[in-house]
């Protein structure tokens, strides 16, 4: 599986409050061997260093318990992993924030589970997690924010919350509430599929259209992530940026997979 990434504090923030995991590893068990990809963003807020800590925390407390889990529960499935890992990643950060230089800490959490053909999402706030290839841009992911709200109410447009002055806002996040539960998500992969997890850095500041382009563009995941980087900066880099860009391998292809079953169907 090839995969890039970029992480960088942009232009106006004097530290970088994001964090990223981007793993490749294969489990090899009595069961047999599989390979698989983890990849997360999560994109820290509160003040005075608190934003780095928060997401520093959910991060590594996410990522080990989900790869333990996938190691001593192999019969259990893959959300249900992801969905007990964001719960401990949760109150972790809510332990960690009952100190008062920690007060008010949270974070965004977007996790990407690959397995074979299939993807699995855990997802909190406004990172985002996207499919791209050749036919489409799939958004797999739905933010968490006012400006999405107000998208889906029909009272602005997605152009129009680019510019919203309520768009960094978020109504969900990790670490505030202990009942907080992530949107999951189960997606299946075909080749020429490239899964793009990014922080609000990048998808705040640059459209979906560009985005792509540049994805489908680029010789290399590596490419893309430092192309897009440099464009969200070029664009005044008002955040951080973080990029995850993965491009699984020896998957079926999109028109067999639709021929088959247009085969079915007819028969």
């Amino acid at each position: 599986m090839e995969r890039g990434y970029s992480w960088d504090t942009g232009l106006t923030r004097k530290l970088n409050e994001d964090s990223i995991f981007c793993g490749i590893f294969d489990i090899m068990t009595h069961l047999g061997t599989a390979s698989a990809g983890l990849f997360v963003v999560a994109d820290g807020m509160g003040g005075h260093d608190a934003g780095e800590i928060a997401s520093d925390l959910a991060l590594k407390t996410f990522c080990s318990e989900c790869i333990s889990a996938l190691l001593a529960r192999a019969d259990a499935g893959p959300l249900s992993l992801m969905a007990d890992a964001f719960k401990k990643a949760n109150d972790t950060v809510l332990t960690a924030a009952k100190e008062r230089s920690l007060e008010g800490m949270g974070t965004t959490l977007t996790a990407s589970l690959v397995l074979g053909q299939e993807m699995y999402v855990a997802h909190v706030g406004d990172s985002r997690c996207s499919i791209i290839n050749s036919r489409e841009t799939l958004q797999v992911t739905k933010d968490h924010s006012v400006v999405q709200h107000l998208i889906d109410s029909g009272l602005i447009t997605p152009d129009e919350a680019m510019v919203h002055p309520r768009k960094n806002e978020i109504t969900r996040v990790l670490g505030y509430y202990p009942d907080t539960l992530p949107d999951l998500l189960q997606v299946k992969l075909y080749a020429g599929d490239s899964i793009l997890l990014c922080s609000d850095g990048l998808c705040g500041v640059l459209p979906a259209e560009r985005i792509s382009e540049v994805v489908l563009g680029s010789r290399s995941a590596a490419q893309a992530c430092r192309e897009l980087t440099a464009q969200a900066n070029l664009a005044g880099g008002p955040d951080n940026i973080s990029v995850i860009i993965a491009r699984p391998e020896n998957l079926p292809s999109w028109q067999a997979m639709m021929s088959v079953q247009t085969s079915i169907g007819v028969a």
